[in-house]
């Protein structure tokens, strides 16, 4: 059975499509059968767009060196990579960050050592607000409505750095 991609993420898999391979490194999708296995294991319903988001794309990294999005980690699936960021290791303590609230539920990390997290406070079923923990200041210094707002956001200021066959772009200050 083909997987129908959601309407909210087209616009940003049309987007990623835009650049050479070598920008991007994106894992292939992984089926909902191995999401619910892990939503089992953590004892937390992933937000429905990001249930998808999943089946389109595991994990990766986006704008290599950049933004790092967690992966499902299953024994159904290949063995775990060296510099990969699990979604299944967000509540373990060795991976959270200092002072970061328990409502927090990292999804990806940025190459300078801020996490990217939902709010599990905002969790809708259907999406949930995104939030940068800043390391530094030990707070959420950003907020997203969205995963998808977030996604397009990440897009748009990797776009301000590097064109879409991966030369970086000279910035005007």
């Amino acid at each position: 059975m083909a997987f129908d991609v959601h309407e909210d993420l087209k616009p940003f898999l049309e987007e990623i499509n835009k650049y050479v391979d070598t920008v991007h490194s994106l894992n292939p999708g992984v089926d909902l059968h191995n999401i619910e296995q892990v939503e089992k294991e953590i004892n937390f319903k992933f937000p429905k767009i990001y249930k998808e988001f999943l089946q389109v794309c595991n994990g990766g990294e986006l704008f290599v060196p950049g933004t790092v999005l967690s992966a499902i980690d299953s024994s159904a699936l290949e063995q775990k990579r060296r510099g990969t960021s699990y979604i299944n290791e967000s509540f373990w303590e060795n991976h959270r960050r200092p002072r970061m609230t328990d409502n927090l539920f990292i999804i990806a990390d940025l190459n300078y050592g801020d996490s990217i997290c939902f709010d599990l406070n905002t969790n809708n079923v259907q999406d949930t607000e995104v939030v940068q923990w800043a390391t530094e200041n030990k707070s959420v210094s950003r907020t997203w409505s969205g995963f998808i707002e977030w996604l397009m956001d990440v897009l748009e200021e990797g776009s301000m750095l590097v064109d879409y066959e991966g030369n970086e772009k000279e910035l005007d200050f």
